[in-house]
């Protein structure tokens, strides 16, 4: 069965369609932008699950390493023992 004129005019309409839609409204580089975002927040959730992993290992050894926690202590806190002097020394260059 031959395609008549009108036939071809709407298969050629329908398709003009078709790709307005898909390309016309920038369909595809939504899709793009957002599978991209998708992509980056991705990334972030697995670097702050490995941040919060190494978070709960600190805070096990808080909870129950009395050598982790005096060093702490020390070095972050800057605390001594009762009796001990403290002598600062001088920073070097670039710290």
């Amino acid at each position: 069965m031959a395609v008549t004129k009108t036939a071809k005019i709407l298969l050629i309409a329908f398709f003009a369609l078709v790709a307005y839609i898909a390309f016309g409204n920038g369909l595809f580089y939504k899709v793009w932008q957002e599978e991209k975002t998708l992509m980056e927040l991705e990334a972030q959730v697995k670097q702050l699950e490995a941040e919060t992993d190494s978070l709960r290992q600190v805070l096990k050894l808080l909870e129950s390493d009395i050598d982790f926690i005096e060093r702490v202590a020390r070095e972050d806190l800057g605390l001594v023992k009762p009796g001990e002097v403290v002598i600062p020394l001088p920073a070097e260059e670039g710290e």
